[in-house]
């Protein structure tokens, strides 16, 4: 007697699994702003220095901090919306997923290649990076929470 086989498009990922899959992306994502921002100039930790400042000062400290906070928002939601209402296995679609992983790589690569200069000591970049985590994990789950929420 053979057993019938099982239908895996019919099996639904656990939420965990779904909530710690956006969270790590959203962090990533947000990871990888910071160091390309930090390459294009803005130094966080001095930027948190002048935050007490007046005037558009405030707003070039600001804008990076709400750049980390939205995509780690924006790419928690979307990999936590996608995650639950795309049913796996997705076969169908394995050349795209080799293409945007291939350029996913090449991109971190690029962003990666950093010949900076700290201004400040290490103390207050861990500081700020450690900051910058927190933030974009923060954002990241309040972003898979909205988007797994039916």
């Amino acid at each position: 007697m053979q057993t019938p086989k099982r239908d895996t498009s019919a099996v639904a990922l656990p939420p965990a699994l779904i909530f710690t899959s956006a969270l790590t992306c959203g962090v990533l994502a947000a990871l990888a702003l910071q160091i390309y921002l930090s390459q294009a100039g803005f130094d966080f930790a001095a930027l948190w220095q002048n935050l007490l400042g007046a005037g558009a000062r405030q707003l070039r400290t600001t804008g990076p901090w709400w750049a980390i906070a939205g995509l780690a928002f924006l790419t928690g939601g979307i990999v936590a919306a996608a995650l639950s209402r795309l049913p796996p296995p997705w076969r169908r679609h394995r050349p795209l997923r080799w293409t945007a992983g291939a350029l996913l790589v090449l991109l971190l690569a690029h962003i990666g290649h950093s010949d900076t200069v700290d201004t400040v000591g290490p103390g207050a970049n861990v500081a700020v990076a450690l900051a910058a985590l927190v933030t974009a994990a923060l954002f990241a789950a309040f972003g898979a929470y909205l988007a797994m929420r039916r």
